[in-house]
């Protein structure tokens, strides 16, 4: 059996960049899902605390210290839980 080497999680940012494809920080994400203070800054620790720990929430790419989320994947993911309802 030959083993196949884990992908290098930038390598695989590169090459999502590479082909179209965005990549957001958390502050992007709270922004894009309307998570915002009442001064309409980014709600960093609500979007981590009450949606990126949710098991339907698509899974992050670790990079260093900071976690990106593919766009497409929060846009899709936001709106099934629209369409499922509260």
């Amino acid at each position: 059996m030959i083993e196949q080497p884990v992908p290098d999680p930038t390598i695989t940012v590169l090459a999502a960049m590479i082909e179209g494809e965005r990549w957001l920080n958390a502050d992007s994400c709270a922004v894009l899902l309307g998570l915002t203070t009442p001064d309409g800054k980014p709600n960093r620790r609500g979007f981590l605390e009450r949606l990126a720990r949710r098991p339907s929430f698509p899974a992050p790419l670790q990079i260093g210290n900071e976690k990106k989320w593919k766009r497409s994947e929060v846009l899709r993911w936001a709106d099934d839980e629209r369409r499922s309802g509260p």
